[in-house]
């Protein structure tokens, strides 16, 4: 045979051949074993018919050796994933985890136990006190210590869990940082009911992050979470839709950012369209105008003075919750940056 490039136009011209002789071989055969007369032909031209069967055997090689090397291919790539999911005969410590027998790991293609990205459990298994179905590893900075890397064990949860006074669900995973055996941090999950932090009552499906909000210059907000909210929600008088609310250590609430107002909102003076952009006051701005709000309208719409007077995309109103208006400055000085932004009108917009 003359060897071809894989995926050439010779290649799949001999393999469309090759497949029409195996059909023709096929239907062939087909018809000597049910009629007579074929049978009866192939015996008066035994010298025509058996070289035509010849000459389709010959075409038919190509789909016979691309079979055979599927074949060997299968064979394989089954015989490597069973070496990289192998399920342990008894129990074993992987990656500072002690896990029972019948555990199924995911492995690199080093095979090497302890480089293993999953391990599956055979049921509930306690991991860091919490049971769990699986945990993936992976790394994180370690935020008091920005050149060392901590391990991050990523729990697929069995059942909702409280951890650290956060309950969190099993619909996502529930990600660990470990600095010690006795200093395990939560890094995150997606939250469940029950949650009530700075007065709020956080939806169901939020995220949880640990997250401190660092500047170019080194200098560091006091926040320690952060939680991306999916749903509306009531913020003071606000009506907020995708808010990303920023807690302290405490759980207090230090400011909010990526919001929306989920429907038409007057505060003072100003009336502000639904899906103007919303965040608590930013470090620009933070001594200047200390506990403000940021109005920005967006996509077009304009906010709209008490005296007929308006504020065009483009520009940033600071506002005070009690409706005192700070100033009205350019989005970059404001220290604002526009998002996408997409239609949060209210359920009861059009009554």
């Amino acid at each position: 045979m003359i060897p071809v490039p894989l995926f050439s136009p010779a290649l799949l011209v001999t393999l469309g051949v090759s497949a029409l002789a195996v059909l023709v071989l096929l239907l062939w055969l087909l018809v000597l074993c049910l009629f007579r007369s074929a049978r009866q032909w192939w015996a008066r031209h035994r010298v025509v018919s058996w070289s035509l069967l010849v000459v389709l055997l010959v075409l038919c090689l190509p789909q016979a050796y691309m079979a055979y090397v599927w074949q060997v291919v299968s064979r394989e790539s089954r015989q490597e994933q069973a070496a990289r999911h192998p399920t342990l005969s008894e129990p074993a410590r992987i990656r500072g985890i002690d896990v029972p027998a019948g555990t199924r790991l995911s492995l690199p293609s080093s095979h090497d136990w302890q480089a293993a990205d999953e391990v599956e459990f055979p049921a509930p298994t306690p991991v860091h006190g919490i049971a769990a179905l699986a945990v993936r590893f992976s790394s994180t900075w370690d935020d008091q210590a920005p050149a060392v890397e901590l391990p991050v064990h990523e729990l697929r949860l069995a059942a909702p869990v409280t951890v650290d006074g956060w309950h969190c669900g099993p619909e996502a995973p529930l990600r660990l940082a470990v600095r010690a055996e006795s200093d395990i941090l939560l890094m995150g999950c997606q939250l469940a009911a029950g949650n009530r932090v700075a007065g709020l009552d956080i939806p169901p499906g939020s995220e949880l992050m640990r997250y401190t909000t660092t500047y170019g210059d080194g200098l560091r907000d006091p926040d320690v979470w952060r939680i991306d909210v999916h749903a509306p929600l009531q913020l003071a008088q606000l009506p907020l839709s995708g808010v990303t609310l920023l807690l302290g250590g405490e759980r207090t609430l230090f400011g909010f950012e990526s919001a929306n107002l989920a429907r038409e909102f007057t505060l003072g003076g100003m009336s502000y369209p639904a899906g103007t952009q919303v965040q608590s006051v930013n470090r620009t701005l933070r001594d200047r105008a200390p506990g403000a709000w940021l109005f920005t309208p967006v996509n077009g719409e304009v906010a709209r003075r008490a005296d007929g007077g308006t504020v065009t995309e483009g520009m940033t109103v600071v506002q005070q919750p009690d409706g005192r208006i700070e100033g009205e400055l350019p989005n970059d000085q404001a220290g604002v940056i526009v998002f996408d932004t997409f239609d949060f009108s209210s359920e009861d917009s059009g009554s």
